[in-house]
């Protein structure tokens, strides 16, 4: 008798959400340029680390897959400077891509989405039940040799959660070597919703970030930026409206 071991992976979640991932590129205060990533939550709404966008004079922000320079109307960081994200509402429309009828070769599993789905997670609800999970990674570093930029996509897991002593909020280390560019990318859970944003890469005594670990913000405070600014991003206002306003929302309702 045979064991039959049935092996996962994420092309589908890869395919799915490509389309919502944004590159940011900026000159730094030195001249360089660097890349940072970012993703579409609804509405033109992009999240990212706030670090990205702060980090030097915005470049350029680009949709690779709608091949579209996209216009900045607003960023907006988080008001405790201790959590790196930032919101940025850009002209991003994906309305075309999603009444496309036929998308050639969808893996199993595959929608046809314009957004990412914010997870449900709050930080008092998270302790280990996620460790050993797997997620999804995507964003933007610079490939040597590269005719030009590449969404890079990788596998991993969660291996902890932690408390950084220097900040707020629950962290998500995960598996996924770190690099430059990844950072405001969406960690994605393998159930298909955003479990945290790329923020950095945890080194000590100067090390290459390719030796650090990893780290997630979790979602909470995302959640809470956008409450506290008045953005409820397509079909991501639900999750808001439910999780930080809960009862007293829906009894305004009646």
């Amino acid at each position: 008798m045979f064991l039959r071991i049935i092996v996962k992976n994420f092309t589908h979640l890869y395919q799915s959400f490509k389309y919502s991932m944004v590159r940011i590129t900026v000159r730094t205060e030195s001249g360089d340029l660097s890349n940072g990533s970012a993703f579409h939550i609804g509405d033109g709404w992009l999240a990212t680390a706030a670090h990205v966008v702060n980090g030097g004079e915005i470049e350029e922000i680009v949709s690779e897959y709608c091949n579209e320079n996209l216009v900045v109307e607003k960023i907006i960081s988080h008001s405790d400077d201790r959590v790196d994200l930032a919101i940025i509402k850009t002209n991003l429309d994906l309305t075309h891509y999603l009444k496309k009828t036929t998308i050639v070769g969808s893996p199993e599993g595959f929608v046809q989405t314009d957004h990412v789905e914010i997870g449900g997670h709050l930080d008092d609800w998270i302790g280990d039940e996620l460790v050993l999970s797997k997620v999804l990674l995507m964003g933007y570093p610079p490939i040597p040799f590269s005719n030009g930029p590449v969404l890079l996509a990788s596998e991993g897991e969660v291996n902890a959660v932690v408390d950084k002593y220097n900040g707020p909020h629950p962290h998500f280390i995960i598996s996924n070597m770190g690099r430059g560019g990844y950072s405001g990318g969406p960690v994605l859970s393998e159930y298909g919703f955003l479990l945290g944003v790329l923020t950095e890469s945890l080194v000590a005594n100067n090390q290459s970030e390719e030796l650090g670990y990893s780290s997630a913000i979790s979602v909470e405070p995302l959640l809470v930026l956008l409450q506290e600014n008045g953005v409820y991003p397509g079909k991501n206002k639900e999750t808001i409206e439910v999780l930080l306003e809960g009862a007293d929302h829906w009894d305004n309702k009646t």
